[in-house]
């Protein structure tokens, strides 16, 4: 790897890219006078996507001289501008209360946009994206990307599991539409249910996050935003199959039913229908099952600045799996080992915002209710789960004179009603948490941004608690050059089961030590900090652009609950830390553009995660120390066809303690390291109002699987059947296919050149 970097590197130094462009966003008081807009969106018609700072600056890497560049923010009227000198900076004035319809911007970018000028590094990751791969869901769309982790859960569910920073995913913050998303039961199986070609962006930023979203985020945000019938192409309809059979249909269209008001469907269905056992250990490598899911949307743009976003949704998922039938045909006394998973969710949701008529302010409030219903079995073994959730939250936003201070303060409430049965264990718990924040901005010269955060909560379980964040930003070099510091603490309640199910694929016994019996499950909540560290340089290779950017983080627990599959073989021992537990992970990037078109993406990642157990402070099980990448991705002059590939390096992991089983369900102390390959060709075409494009791919190109995944696999009702020691692939090649067609509704705008 260190000489495929080494060369990559080789490459860029002898090869070209463009300029910059720099700017400001806009709008006149009434006395005529110039204020800066925050957060407005911009858009190159090549495919980068940028935000204005606090004082309505912008940056555009990968623009240049004849690209056309939208201008966005709600409640205010999209501006177009055809760059004609990309050597002095752009002014765009944006007025307010005109809406325009939809606007047709075509996606040719390496797929992932970073902030330079934002205190808080956030990446976002476009539907250029998430057209690398197959991407059939949320928990698939990360493949591509260098900063999460995507492993397989168990040996039997089929399920995907992220990491980032080192810590699995139930410490990042995972929101939808800046709204709550995997809480409660939803942590296992939740990524899963959002296809990917409802995914607009992804927005990703590591470490400490904004108190306005809440107090859980350990390790970072990950906000997904789905289509907006405001926006989104009329017909969007997609179809996959793999080799396993697995096929999937996605239909997505809108209706404009006046010129303010829209609404939208977002309808799937999947289905598993084959039972394949390729490793011959008798038990399916992947479920089988379906899944029907559809949300609908409503978007009405009032006049004066009025908006609104509301609508609800259904999900039902079915997957069995677990040894095949024909394993006891020889003895109908003895039954198979069966597992079931079955989750039904239902949501409502509204957004509602309003601008005033002061320059810079405007508020807001979120209101969603959840209801989740899961009952899984697995061997004999049941557990079942049900979740209410309701959710509110006001903000308000505003500056100090200028721009250059700006503020948000609101409150929020939470209510968590759960019921969960496991094995012999009944718990009930219904949390209920109300908070204030506020939250200040301040930018000085795009070279210095700082947001301080504080919110203040109170738990019906844990009284009063504080939760301070801090986002440092520091650039010179015009912005080529930027450091920025973060850091903040967070807390969760642990969801002991849903957190942990695929433990429950496993003849171990469920051992629960509680400290304070007044807690959720008798065990103390999660609490820890965060402290980061980024630095990212740009510069030109032959005239186009590069960076490099390095991330350093440290996650610290003050308290933590312990999931110890370490301390007996035949049991899953859960209690409260005693001692440290923490995670360092290192990262570095460097990106380039050594042709047009032609992008290239190299990282590598070192993570050191520990934590007391009762044994002793060890490693982490199940997380790689080392990590590197390499994504390759080019497309054709006339943009007819996409070739995109990655490589993945994933090093050694410290797997559980199995020397006190018998010798043949022994299983060393460390997997090997392995690579995995994964690639796409698209071909497209577009027409008039239209857009077809057809694909085909490769999951692991190599066919790498691991040997025996499943602990005694031939005996699954005896006390060393376990199904969770999983460190790779399972399946091994996985081809598929599919494509997509876009109905597009055109809008045509009066450009201004600059």
């Amino acid at each position: 790897m260190k000489k495929l970097f080494l060369f990559l590197i080789g490459i860029g130094l002898s090869l070209f890219a463009s300029a910059q462009i720099k700017g400001r966003v806009i709008e006149l008081d009434a006395k005529k006078n110039p204020v800066g807009l925050p957060n407005a969106i911009i858009q190159v018609k090549r495919g980068e996507i940028a935000m204005t700072d606090t004082a309505g600056n912008f940056q555009l890497i990968h623009a240049t001289k004849g690209d056309t560049v939208l201008f966005s923010l709600t409640g205010y009227k999209t501006e177009g501008v055809i760059v004609k000198d990309d050597s002095k900076p752009i002014t765009v004035i944006l007025s307010s209360g005109v809406n325009l319809s939809e606007v047709e911007i075509e996606y040719i970018s390496s797929g992932t946009e970073i902030s330079y000028l934002n205190a808080i590094k956030t990446e976002i990751l476009t539907e250029r994206s998430l057209m690398k791969a197959a991407c059939c869901n949320l928990s698939e769309s990360f493949e591509t990307n260098p900063s999460i982790d995507v492993n397989f859960a168990d040996a039997v569910s089929g399920t995907k599991q992220i990491q980032m920073l080192g810590l699995s995913g139930q410490y990042a913050q995972i929101t939808k539409e800046n709204m709550p998303y995997m809480r409660g039961l939803a942590n296992s199986y939740g990524l899963t249910f959002i296809p990917g070609t409802w995914i607009k962006s992804i927005q990703l930023s590591k470490g400490a996050g904004s108190v306005v979203n809440g107090y859980e985020s350990f390790t970072g945000q990950i906000n997904t935003e789905l289509h907006d019938p405001a926006n989104a192409d009329k017909l969007n309809f997609n179809t996959y199959v793999n080799q396993n059979g697995r096929n999937e249909y996605n239909l997505d269209f809108v209706q404009k039913v006046t010129k303010r008001f829209s609404t939208g469907w977002l309808a799937h269905a999947s289905f598993n229908p084959l039972a394949e056992d390729h490793n011959h250990d008798l038990f399916l490598d992947i479920p089988t099952g379906r899944q029907y899911n559809v949300i609908k949307k409503y978007t009405y743009e009032g006049k004066k600045g009025f908006e609104a976003r509301f609508g609800g949704g259904y999900m039902i998922d079915e997957r069995k799996g677990g040894q095949l039938s024909t394993a006891h045909a020889h003895n109908d006394s003895i039954h198979p080992y069966e597992i079931g998973i079955n989750n039904e969710k239902w949501e409502v949701y509204s957004k509602t915002g309003y601008v005033l008529k002061k320059p810079g302010t405007s508020m807001g409030l979120q209101l969603s209710y959840l209801n989740h219903n899961q009952n899984n079995y697995y061997g004999h073994s049941k557990y079942s789960g049900l979740q209410k959730t309701f959710y509110a939250n006001y903000i308000y936003q505003g500056i100090i004179k200028t721009t250059d201070n700006s503020f948000k303060v609101g409150a929020s409430y939470m209510d968590d009603v759960i019921d969960e049965k496991f094995q012999l264990f009944k718990y009930n718990r219904n949390e209920k948490v109300g908070g204030a924040f506020a939250e200040f901005a301040h930018n000085t010269k795009d070279k210095f941004n700082l947001v301080a955060g504080l919110r203040a909560d109170y738990h019906n379980y844990y009284g009063l608690f504080f939760t301070p964040r801090l986002h440092l930003r520091y650039a010179f070099n015009e912005s080529k050059t930027v450091f920025r510091l973060s850091g903040g603490r967070a807390l969760r309640t642990a969801n002991i089961f849903a957190d942990n199910t695929y433990l429950m694929a496993s003849s171990r016994t469920w051992v629960v030590t509680p400290s304070d019996f007044s807690m959720p499950y008798g065990l103390k909540p999660e609490d820890g900090w965060n402290y980061g560290f980024n630095f990212t340089q740009k510069f030109k290779i032959n005239y186009r652009e590069a960076y490099i950017t390095v991330d350093a983080y440290r996650t610290d627990f003050t308290n933590q609950v312990v999931v110890d599959v370490d301390k007996n073989t035949q049991e899953v021992n859960i209690y409260n830390l005693k001692g440290p537990s923490y995670s360092n992970t290192a990262q570095f990037e460097f990106n380039m553009e050594p042709r047009k078109r032609f992008f290239v993406k190299t990282a590598y990642r070192y993570v050191d995660t520990k934590m007391k157990y009762e044994q002793g402070l060890m490693q982490k099980p199940m997380v790689s120390m080392h990590r590197a990448f390499v994504n390759f991705s080019y497309e054709t002059k006339r943009n007819h066809w996409q070739f995109d590939a990655t490589l993945q390096y994933n090093g050694s992991k410290r797997l559980p303690d199995t020397q006190s089983n018998p010798e043949v369900y022994k299983r060393n102390s460390y997997s090997p390291d392995f690579y995995n390959v994964l690639g796409q060709i698209t071909y497209l075409t577009k027409f008039p109002k239209a857009e077809l494009h057809i694909y085909v791919g490769v999951e692991n190109a190599l066919d790498f699987k691991q040997q025996s995944p499943i602990v005694a696999s031939e005996a699954p009702f005896s006390k060393y059947f376990d199904a969770s020691m999983v460190w790779g692939p399972i399946y091994g090649r996985m081809i598929y296919a599919g494509l997509r067609f876009k109905i597009k509704e055109l809008t045509w705008l009066k450009f201004k050149e600059d």
